[in-house]
């Protein structure tokens, strides 16, 4: 066992559902999303993606697309010279962003693929950079360093990567202490849980470069950037 995994793993509220379940949640939230939950993600997102800070010509992965918003960003970022792919667990969020990318055309190679983190469908060293935003906090505890030493072995040696998560401190707050009661009482409906996403990424051998801290309804919530 990896200790550094243990003095996280411990912490985190678990995930009681499983991956199919999570598909089906998202498939049925693919259409409604733009008005539940992406407008109050969008000040993270945008902080996010300052972290990554995208150039021309770079090949980018984004892990759960949701409805297309970051990748239209970085399509603007990269141009015609770089490259997308995003992926996400459920076939209908592919769909959306599909559809969000083909109005904004820019000429930028892009695929959508449906699938499952835990097993990226990509060869070694293709990447750039790596981008996730309210993605990683969804995934079973034990699943966590399995997405994470995927992104390790598809991002290239120079490669770096930005998270975007619901943060779990040292001492939680009040607002934190609530959603995870509500976590607990609900957790197929309410399944986000905070992370403490420093020591996540440096248990799985990255080096963090830059943080950003904010909140949601007064939940807080972190950007990471980090090195391979």
């Amino acid at each position: 066992m990896n200790p550094q995994f243990d003095s996280w793993a411990a912490r985190v509220a678990p995930v009681e559902r499983s991956t199919a379940q999570a598909r089906a949640t998202y498939d049925r939230l693919a259409p409604w999303y733009d008005w539940v939950e992406a407008p109050f993600e969008r000040r993270a997102r945008a902080a996010g993606l300052r972290l990554l800070d995208a150039r021309p010509g770079e090949d980018i992965l984004e892990i759960g697309v949701g409805s297309g918003h970051t990748l239209a960003a970085l399509a603007r970022q990269v141009g015609p010279d770089g490259s997308l792919i995003g992926i996400d667990l459920s076939l209908r969020m592919t769909q959306v962003t599909r559809r969000r990318l083909t109005r904004e055309d820019r000429g930028i190679r892009l695929a959508l693929i449906q699938a499952d983190a835990c097993h990226l469908p990509l060869h070694a060293a293709s990447f750039d950079a790596i981008t996730m935003s309210f993605t990683l906090e969804l995934m079973a505890t034990e699943d966590i360093p399995v997405v994470l030493a995927q992104c390790r072995r598809v991002l290239r040696d120079t490669g770096r990567i930005v998270v975007v998560s619901l943060a779990l401190g040292d001492t939680p707050s009040l607002m934190t202490r609530l959603y995870l009661a509500a976590h607990r009482r609900w957790p197929r409906t309410i399944d986000c849980r905070p992370l403490p996403l420093h020591d996540v990424l440096v248990s799985s051998g990255f080096t963090v470069e830059g943080t950003w801290a904010g909140a949601i309804g007064g939940l807080p919530v972190t950007a990471i950037g980090a090195r391979r």
